[in-house]
């Protein structure tokens, strides 16, 4: 017999941005989700279905025109893991779990069509493991992880034919609850303290409507295991690609070609999943 998953993931949300003076506002929301995900077949059968009301709010201040400053909090309904076929409870159905994002930030527009922006943030969210039991590990939920960590980013058109998207994140990141005391202080499996990228579309002046894309994205290295003794490198990926938009028939097409992992790069995603090898794709759309 098979496995079969259903996967379910619904959101109502209601929100509203309020004004108090030219300085001062607030932006306050709400977020009913539900989700519900059911295993069934030749690992047993799982499943759950769980709601929360998730609440979003934030307080912005504009000490000069150019300049927005902001707190905010908002927490998020998160689907429960389904565990894969090397643990011992493969095919279970993990419960689902709410993360708290905590964030002090600030935004720059360095002229109307490029925004630099920052921010502190600290998010808190339920550690989720291999257990390294033997002969095979258990996939478990245990205790708290905290992600405390600063980002940089810049957006928009640095000319008019350059436009880029890039920034960097570091974080401290740790385990701070845990059954396990030796689990307390050591970093959550396969997340990376370092990230980076930055892409970039440059437009052809001599060719109208082509357009040359590239990018680098940069992981730091992470840890495969809850005790922290199995290392996961650090990787440096590089895109490139084009684009090419017209009108055929009063129509717009637009065609793309990309090369993703350009070099061939041979990395670990994650301590299950190896990352995707070169690729080349190709596409083509058109409005009608």
């Amino acid at each position: 017999m098979s496995t079969a998953w259903v996967e379910r993931y619904n959101n109502v949300l209601i929100g509203d941005d309020i004004t108090f003076n030219d300085k001062w506002s607030a932006m306050v929301g709400l977020n009913y989700a539900t989700t519900a995900n059911k295993a069934a077949g030749s690992y047993g059968d799982s499943n759950y279905e769980k709601s929360a009301l998730t609440p979003s709010v934030s307080l912005l201040y504009k000490p000069i025109g150019e300049v927005t400053t902001y707190v905010s909090y908002m927490e998020a309904l998160e689907r429960g893991t389904i565990v894969g076929n090397i643990y011992a409870n493969r095919g279970e159905v993990l419960s689902p779990l709410v993360s708290k994002q905590y964030e002090v930030g600030a935004k720059y527009d360095i002229n109307p069509n490029l925004l630099l922006s920052t921010a502190l943030f600290r998010i808190e969210k339920t550690n989720q493991y291999s257990n390294l039991a033997t002969p095979l590990p258990t996939y478990v939920q245990d205790g708290l992880q905290v992600h405390n960590g600063v980002e940089l980013v810049l957006t928009g058109k640095v000319t008019d034919n350059l436009t880029v998207m890039g920034g960097g994140t570091l974080m401290d990141i740790s385990v701070e609850k845990a059954n396990n005391p030796a689990l307390e202080g050591k970093k959550p499996t396969n997340a990376a303290s370092r990230m980076g990228k930055i892409y970039a579309e440059y437009a052809l002046p001599w060719i109208p409507g082509l357009s040359l894309t590239g990018g680098i994205y940069y992981t730091g290295e992470k840890y495969a295991n809850a005790a922290n003794t199995d290392k996961i490198p650090s990787y440096t990926l590089y895109d490139i690609g084009a684009r090419y938009a017209t009108r055929v028939l009063d129509k717009s097409l637009i065609i793309r070609l990309n090369v993703i992992n350009l070099t061939g790069k041979n990395y670990w995603q994650d301590a299950t999943y190896l990352g995707v090898p070169r690729t080349v794709a190709f596409s083509a759309s058109m409005n009608f």
